[in-house]
């Protein structure tokens, strides 16, 4: 019996022990870190083993579209001549992806050609398996599509004086133009990769109509507008001789030259250039027409929005050489020539027996946020802005200070500050210009005439002052200014009366330039320039005119026409879609 109770008292006296130990057990700290660091570290490996296989999943999904992109570009090129489908397979199988491409797609049209293709892979998981993943998608998909539609160009070319100069090519930089030109106009709006020939040998264009329009732009120190355009602007009328503008700075702030109103109430906005001869000596006394400011030979005019490859190419061939420069002008009419604010000039030209300009055209220039259209300026120069003559205010138009006797020839003027009229032949004042007013009234002119006689050393000369009576004859009118400026130089009429007429207009034109090319980049314009032998300094300023690095190209008369296929190719570029 005491043997039981023992036990039992021995008993409850482990249970106190075990009570004691277990809530020792249950209070001790040590080895808990292990545990959690082992969870961690499981966590860690799990995320590794996801990031892996997503950096697996992304690498081949992006030499998929890589792949793809690359295929689809070179099927929609419309200078492809293999099929479109078989390219962008083989583009694949040299890839090794041909199990992945799932779908090609290919729209042709007359000038266009849409390329949509579409590729899938299953990656198999090597971590994400233990979560239930077995693999995971890479999809890639993409479309180009390589059109002429809806392309508006000004093409600006430089034909100043410097342009008759000898090139590298061993031919007249004038004549290195011409190439380059008919070639761009071709590429821009026939298909160059056209096998097919008409009957006579000749290429077939197939490139869709209306869908390319060009506006040629030639320039010297003035741009020849064409009376038939000027009269679309509202320009001043103060002679029809001649039909160039002359811009005011702040006319170059902005990519518009206001239109006709008819609003005759107002004064005109736009400021017709003199026809004037500022570069003859003030000795010669007959204007010549290979000296005007604003010269008007045929092939100076501008052609607007042109849907003719062929008469433009006609009109290029024509183009010749001479004048300063005013590369600022002519980017001003280029531009000017793509904005929408044309628009209703470009529906007067287009209507009628004989327009202008093709009525498809009736709708352009399109707004600068039209979908699906391209705007370019194309400016080509083979130096730097030099001078521009214009005329002073007061001397443009409305009666001169200029009588002339047409049955003598014979020129007056009236000066104020003598309070008489002046003869061309030194005298002066008289009363009355020269003419028959002077109802047979003389007036004496004497002058210097240098005598000799004798022979050898025997030979001698004197000055002798002749005075010879002249009676006028004949009816003196008095002459508008610009009737004046058609016959006679302006330097010639400055040095008769003793007024400065001209002013030369050259000291900011590089600042104008700039800003008219940013105006023109602001509205969405790509402007490609062309420095055509130019000096580093030129070239610094057309690139700054340029829409970038890859839009300005230094070229010589070796390589200007690659310049120009090279531009027309740009313009053309694919485009990814998607």
């Amino acid at each position: 019996m005491l043997r039981h109770v023992e036990k039992i008292l021995n008993a409850a006296k482990l249970g106190r022990v075990g009570q004691k130990t277990l809530r020792k057990f249950r209070r001790e700290e040590d080895g808990s870190m292990v545990v959690f660091s082992l969870f961690i570290l499981i966590l860690m490996l799990m995320i590794s083993g996801m990031a892996v296989d997503l950096m697996r999943v992304e690498t081949q999904r992006a030499r998929l579209q890589a792949t793809l992109d690359r295929a689809v570009l070179a099927g929609a090129s419309l200078d492809q001549a293999l099929d479109s489908e078989a390219v962008v397979r083989d583009y694949f199988e040299k890839a090794g992806l041909s199990d992945y491409l799932t779908d090609v797609q290919v729209v042709p049209g007359d000038n266009s050609k849409t390329v949509t293709a579409s590729a899938f892979m299953e990656v198999d998981s090597y971590f994400m398996k233990m979560m239930g993943i077995e693999s995971l998608d890479a999809p890639a998909s993409g479309s180009a599509e390589e059109s002429l539609s809806n392309i508006e160009i000004s093409l600006v070319v430089d034909i100043s004086g410097s342009m008759g100069r000898n090139s590298s090519s061993g031919q007249d930089k004038i004549d290195d133009l011409i190439d380059a030109a008919e070639d761009f106009v071709y590429l821009m709006q026939c298909n160059p990769d056209d096998t097919e020939v008409d009957e006579f040998g000749s290429p077939v264009c197939t490139v869709e109509e209306n869908t390319v329009s060009i506006s040629l732009v030639p320039y010297a120190e003035q741009v020849l507008v064409g009376e038939t355009l000027l009269q679309q602007f509202d320009a001043t009328e103060e002679q029809t001789y001649s039909s160039c503008v002359d811009f005011a700075t702040g006319d170059y702030g902005v990519t518009t030259i206001a239109l006709d109103d008819g609003n005759f109430l107002t004064p005109p906005t736009v400021q017709r250039t003199g026809n004037h001869d500022a570069r003859s000596g003030s000795s010669d006394s007959t204007a010549g027409d290979s000296n005007r400011t604003c010269r008007t030979n045929s092939y100076r005019e501008i052609v607007p929005l042109s849907n003719d490859w062929a008469a433009l190419q006609t009109q290029i061939a024509d183009l010749n050489a001479g004048g300063y420069t005013s590369i600022d002008i002519g980017m001003k009419w280029g531009v000017a020539l793509l904005d929408p604010a044309f628009r209703p000039a470009v529906v007067n030209l287009s209507s009628g027996g004989s327009p202008m300009i093709d009525p498809a055209f009736a709708d352009r220039p399109y707004d600068f946020n039209s979908v699906g259209m391209q705007k370019v300026v194309v400016l080509m120069t083979d130096g730097a802005n030099t001078s521009q003559y214009e005329l002073t205010d007061g001397y443009r138009g409305g009666a001169s200070s200029i009588w002339f006797n047409e049955d003598e020839n014979f020129l007056s003027w009236w000066d104020a500050s003598a309070d008489g009229y002046m003869y061309e032949d030194g005298t002066g004042p008289h009363d009355l210009p020269y003419g028959d007013e002077w109802a047979g009234d003389s007036y004496d002119i004497s002058y210097t005439v240098r005598r000799c006689s004798g022979r050898g050393w025997r030979r001698t000369c004197w000055n002798e002052t002749v005075t010879e009576t002249v009676t006028p004859t004949g009816t003196a009118g008095r002459m508008t200014w610009p009737e004046v400026w058609q016959k006679y130089p302006t330097r010639y009429i400055e040095n008769l009366i003793g007024e400065d007429i001209t002013i030369i207009n050259d000291s900011n034109k590089n600042g104008r330039l700039q800003v008219i090319c940013q105006e023109a980049k602001d509205q969405g314009i790509e402007v490609f320039t062309i420095g055509f032998e130019t000096s580093s300094t030129s070239s610094a300023v057309l690139e700054t005119c340029s829409s970038g690095d890859n839009y300005h190209f230094d070229a010589n008369g070796l390589t200007l026409d690659a310049a120009f296929t090279s531009i027309a190719r740009e313009i053309h570029e694919l485009r990814l879609t998607n």
